[in-house]
């Protein structure tokens, strides 16, 4: 990537490839300024040697590192966090890179957000695991809830359809169904098997939820270059704006920034975050391939 003055955003996490793609991202850029976001509670503890490890690299690389603690259930603080952390991190900096290998989707979701109102294009990077762990991966959802900003104009009179690409939590997606109660479900599943429990995952979906509910299956691959994007957009398109859209993302994190792109240019659609309460510490191991990109952005008023 080109030099210059280049801020990287980070999610921490007790999983391998969190510092070892963070040490593969400021081999790839010249980073000045690091931001790095936690949850506290209960994972607090469970992130601090990973956060300590960057702190020490990026003192090393006389890189200024910002730690900014966020709250899983208080959604309305993390945005106001999100925005004055992400604004103070990148001012100065002619670039930005977006390290979204760990980071919960709706943190994804409002970085983008805020950084549509300074940049007019941005990188990201996804470091795969080398592995994912072989138990549960994520358990006990909580309630989905609507993302600040990125919420979509529901008309009145109209049907909702729900897009979901499909992850390994069953259970999460399920929640996320109930809790919208759609007219219209449309299922993306991830086609490549880049993992072991890919196909075993996507076939329990086409086995449960087609037999639960009226819905259409399609199939994307959130690793090609446009990350699942025309996919997605040919299932909506086919709807012929007949419906309330809401989108979620549960599948590779790469879909989260096809369904940004998405909504950034069809407003009327709406993001929605399903979260869990609880992540395994098995969750993956090592770290694999890394997909990077570049997103271009619309300033929004």
């Amino acid at each position: 990537m080109k030099a210059g003055e280049w801020s990287l955003i980070a999610f921490a996490s007790w999983e391998d490839r969190f510092e070892l793609g963070f040490g593969r991202d400021l081999e790839e850029v010249e980073v000045q300024r690091a931001l790095v976001f936690y949850f506290g509670d209960a994972y607090e503890s469970r992130t601090r040697e990973r956060r300590k490890a960057v702190e020490v690299v990026c003192e090393a690389g006389n890189i200024r590192c910002t730690m900014r603690r966020l709250d899983l259930d208080d959604p309305a603080s993390n945005w106001r966090a999100v925005l004055d952390a992400v604004g103070e991190a990148t001012h100065g900096s002619d670039r930005v890179l977006i390290d979204i290998s760990t980071m919960p989707r709706e943190v994804i979701w409002y970085v983008l957000w805020r950084l549509d109102g300074l940049f007019d294009r941005v990188n990201y990077v996804y470091h795969t695991p080398e592995d994912y762990g072989g138990g549960w991966l994520s358990r006990d959802p909580l309630a989905p809830r609507l993302v600040y900003k990125l919420s979509g104009e529901a008309l009145p009179g109209k049907k909702t359809a729900l897009l979901v690409t499909a992850g390994f939590d069953l259970e999460r997606a399920k929640r996320l169904i109930y809790w919208c109660e759609p007219s219209v479900l449309l299922l993306g599943l991830q086609s490549e098997s880049r993992f072991r429990r890919n196909i075993e995952a996507m076939n329990l979906y086409r086995e449960r939820l087609q037999r639960e509910h009226e819905c259409i299956v399609f199939d994307l691959d959130a690793y090609s270059d446009d990350h699942g994007l025309a996919a997605v957009r040919g299932q909506l398109e086919a709807l012929g704006g007949e419906y309330n859209v809401i989108m979620s993302s549960l599948g590779p994190k790469l879909t989260a920034i096809s369904l940004f792109e998405i909504q950034r240019t069809t407003r009327e659609f709406g993001l929605v975050y399903a979260p869990s309460t609880q992540f395994s510490e098995d969750y993956s191991k090592g770290i694999g391939d890394g997909f990077w990109g570049e997103l271009k952005l619309a300033r929004h008023s």
